[in-house]
């Protein structure tokens, strides 16, 4: 089989983190089906999209495997709707720069909008069977917006959805999406790397305090993330703990100084908030064995990934219940337990220290947190790929 793998969220040098679980996705489907050819054209949005620009970037070292093509893609921030017919032209023109007489069975396009709502408007790729991956923000956010919206209906009648959580699924079929070509399927988590381990022997390699409690939060820090929920109730139950608690913070972004502001105005020492920076994902699983328990304080998500590596890692995730973390949380080890009801600096203080007052048993959660592994979630994604096959036979019909 022939699959063109066609996003912006896909990584290069410069940016190896973004679009990772696609790239991780890619190399476990690989794995199941060596004989498939997969090829991958990245987009990314920029400037140099208007002018046909050559785009310098490069791919990291182990996935030059699928030949990625880069590219920029024209866009306009201030009118959004229009991007999808943008990112078509962009994906048409890339078109030209696969091998003579190669083309694809398959598509595979993450990202409903404008990604996948542009290539399901390149001429050249009609009657193409079609799989696009909702990812979280694309439908929470643009689902609201009249254009994009009709977009993203359009983009579901032509192609099969996954989606990777069932609450993203419900949120597209009451939109108005057919519910038979909707489909979950929750990311992967490689198991060989996030593990349990010797939490004193990592804070060790790692440099961090040997004392105390420590607390993990791994993305990108951005309203959406609704840091400052974690920073207010870390302050609050460090004032309650017997022993010193510390929040690592992994990732970066816009809000790092104002957050940094509001520990100190929340009262956390001066060592109570570390910044880690970015980190690959074998460094993360470090520190996740490092840490005592995993944070997330989101406004909405799909399952984040942070969710299974710290499962996998054996550690407790104390987190805002939206999306479809619920979905991962409630059937664990932990249910209900480490779910934060609401918004509050109190409730979400109490249930960090209820956890870190009684962590669960490190080799049950990593035993459930198995079940989530990339060959799982491969398999799955090749299973559709099939069905967006046997689905275009029928219509032809």
């Amino acid at each position: 089989m022939r699959l063109l793998f066609l996003s912006n969220l896909f990584p290069d040098t410069t940016q190896p983190w973004r679009g990772l679980d696609n790239v991780t996705l890619l190399h476990a489907m690989r794995a199941q089906r060596p004989d498939a050819d997969i090829r991958v054209i990245c987009l990314r949005p920029g400037h140099g999209g208007w002018t046909n620009r050559a785009c310098g970037l490069k791919p990291r070292p182990g996935d030059e495997i699928f030949s990625p093509l880069y590219g920029w893609a024209p866009y306009l921030p201030k009118f959004g709707g229009m991007n999808d017919r943008l990112f078509a032209l962009a994906a048409a023109r890339a078109l030209k720069r696969l091998p003579k007489g190669w083309k694809p069975d398959r598509l595979l396009v993450p990202w409903l909008f404008p990604d996948a709502s542009g290539v399901a408007r390149v001429e050249a790729l009609d009657g193409i069977p079609m799989v696009s991956v909702a990812q979280g923000s694309d439908v929470h956010r643009y689902l609201d917006m009249p254009m994009r919206r009709r977009a993203i209906l359009r983009l579901a009648r032509r192609a099969t959805v996954i989606t990777r959580s069932e609450d993203l699924r419900g949120r597209l079929i009451r939109a108005g999406a057919d519910g038979g070509f909707v489909h979950t399927v929750y990311n992967g988590v490689d198991t060989q790397v996030f593990k349990p381990g010797d939490k004193q022997a990592a804070r060790q390699a790692l440099n961090l305090p040997t004392d105390g409690r420590l607390l993990l939060f791994v993305g990108n820090f951005l309203p959406v993330k609704g840091l400052d929920l974690l920073v207010q109730a870390t302050a609050l139950a460090a004032g309650r703990l017997q022993e010193r608690l510390r929040l690592v913070m992994i990732g970066s972004g816009p809000l790092q100084q104002e957050l940094g502001d509001l520990a100190r105005r929340s009262g956390l020492k001066e060592d109570g908030l570390i910044w880690a920076g970015r980190r690959n994902p074998q460094e993360v699983s470090d520190y996740m064995r490092a840490c005592d328990a995993v944070c997330l304080s989101s406004h909405n998500e799909g399952v984040p990934n942070v969710l299974l590596e710290a499962l996998a890692s054996g550690r407790p995730l104390v987190t805002t219940d939206v999306g479809g973390i619920g979905e991962i949380l409630r059937p664990s080890p932990l249910g209900e337990s480490t779910l934060v009801p609401g918004r509050e600096p109190e409730d979400y203080a109490n249930v960090l220290c209820s956890t870190l007052l009684q962590l669960g048993d490190e080799a049950t959660l990593n035993l459930y947190g198995q079940k989530f592994e990339w060959q799982v979630c491969a398999g799955s994604y090749w299973k559709w790929c099939d069905e967006a096959g046997r689905r275009g036979e029928e219509e032809i019909k």
